[in-house]
């Protein structure tokens, strides 16, 4: 799947959900280099961020049971937005936290506490949230998947 795809699979996954300040997001996703910049310990290529969120919301989506759909995308595709480069990202500490302070100070984006868990905590496999949040060991799980190589898209 080229790079362009890629940023479309996603913008149209996020506008699915219909969540007050996903345009905002969407936009700072766009004026960021989050579609472009590549991950830190893998998918370390051009649009490897992009690629490495995508391949955890299908993953996610693919394996979620009951859980709501706009949440799994939404933690999914976004548990890593801090990865992205923008002036929005200085002084901000602690890598799932920072993610989520700019998801909700910076694009006003509405999260639920399972979501802003999943999030911040998708590092975090032993902490205690992921035996009472389902939405935190899913994001946790499809990270790791695709961090792993083990979930990719097609070609």
């Amino acid at each position: 799947m080229r790079n362009y795809e890629i940023r479309q699979n996603i913008i149209s996954l996020l506008k699915s959900t219909g969540r007050k300040g996903i345009d905002t997001t969407i936009a700072y996703l766009e004026n960021s280099d989050f579609f472009r910049t590549r991950c830190h310990s893998h998918h370390r290529y051009f649009g490897g961020l992009a690629r490495h969120s995508l391949e955890a919301c299908r993953y996610a989506l693919a394996n979620a049971g009951s859980l709501p759909e706009s949440s799994v995308i939404i933690a999914t595709l976004l548990h890593d937005v801090c990865t992205s480069k923008s002036l929005e990202t200085t002084g901000i500490g602690g890598h799932g936290r920072r993610s989520v302070s700019i998801l909700r100070n910076v694009c006003g984006l509405s999260l639920t506490k399972d979501e802003w868990d999943a999030i911040r905590l998708h590092m975090h496999g032993k902490a205690p949230q992921m035996k009472t949040n389902q939405l935190a060991a899913l994001v946790n799980r499809a990270d790791h998947v695709s961090a792993g190589g083990r979930c990719k898209l097609p070609a």
